[in-house]
């Protein structure tokens, strides 16, 4: 019995300690890098694709959250205006994007499958937790 306290603690620090060394990774390949050519190469997007996929995500966001907590997950992701305003220019943002169904339609007008649809959004969540922290991430996961 004593053993097997001993292995599930064990087995607890090890988790721990590939999370956070995962994070890292993530944290270290983002400095310096813009979020959309991490997740074009994770994703196997285009520029395009990932450019205005993130801007979609973010309008959103935009649209769902109050300004000041728009303001708060802007201000940890480098350029997310800049990937709402290439949303627009892509024709994405005709109209609100107004919820998942609407994010899907504007995944499917840049040629973003489904399946790579699905793994977008956790990702980008993914980004913005770890830039901004957990409460810039669970504001999104809360509008996603």
């Amino acid at each position: 019995m004593r053993r097997n306290r001993w292995l599930v603690a064990l087995s607890l620090v090890v988790a721990a300690w590939i999370g956070s060394t995962f994070a890292a990774g993530w944290t270290d390949s983002i400095m310096g890098k813009d979020i959309d050519s991490l997740l074009a190469k994770q994703l196997g997007l285009t520029g395009d694709q990932s450019k205005g996929g993130i801007g979609a995500i973010f309008s959103l966001a935009k649209e769902k959250m109050s300004s000041a907590d728009f303001d708060k997950i802007a201000g940890a992701i480098p350029g997310a205006e800049k990937y709402v305003k290439k949303a627009k220019k892509l024709g994405l943002l005709d109209k609100p994007i107004g919820n998942k169904s609407g994010l899907s339609a504007a995944f499917s007008k840049l040629g973003i499958s489904e399946e790579t649809a699905d793994k977008m959004v956790p990702a980008v969540t993914d980004l913005v937790g770890i830039l901004g922290g957990e409460e810039a991430k669970s504001m999104m996961q809360k509008i996603l």
